[in-house]
C-alpha cells in the first residue's frame, strides 16, 4: 500500500562456500539466496528491495554441555574472529534503511573476510 518495503532474508556461508557432509544445509542456504534474488525481480516494480545477509561464523552464547560443531572450527577468517549477532543486526538495518533504496537482489556477506568470492 505505501509504495515501498524493504525484505531481509538471513542465508548462510555454506550456500557460497560448500561443505563437507553438509549437502542438506548447502541446499537450503543456497536456496535461500536464489529465492531472495527471485522476489527481487517480482517486486521491483512495487518498490520493495529484496535482499539476503549472509553471515559466517558468529559467536553467540552455547550451554557447556553443548560442543561446538566440528565444520565451525574449522572456519577462519581473515580478521582472526568472530563476528557477533549485533554485526549481523547492523547489516539487516542498513538494509532497511534509505541508504539501501539502491541495493537490490543481493547477497551481503559478514563474515570477516571468510568467502572472498564474487
Amino acid at each position: 500500500k505505501s509504495g515501498a518495503g524493504t525484505i531481509v532474508n538471513i542465508g548462510g556461508l555454506s550456500a557460497h562456500t560448500g561443505a563437507k557432509n553438509r549437502a542438506h544445509v548447502v541446499t537450503a542456504k543456497a536456496g535461500i539466496v536464489g529465492f531472495t534474488r527471485a522476489l527481487a525481480n517480482d517486486l521491483a516494480d512495487d518498490g520493495i528491495t529484496v535482499n539476503c545477509v549472509v553471515p559466517g561464523l558468529i559467536g553467540t552464547p552455547r550451554p557447556k554441555d553443548k560442543p561446538e560443531p566440528s565444520h565451525h572450527m574449522t572456519h577462519q577468517t581473515i580478521t582472526g574472529q568472530r563476528g557477533t549477532p549485533d554485526d549481523v543486526a547492523a547489516a539487516v538495518r542498513f538494509l532497511c534503511g534509505p541508504g539501501a533504496r539502491y541495493v537490490n537482489g543481493q547477497a551481503i556477506h559478514v563474515n570477516g573476510g571468510a568467502y572472498l568470492g564474487v
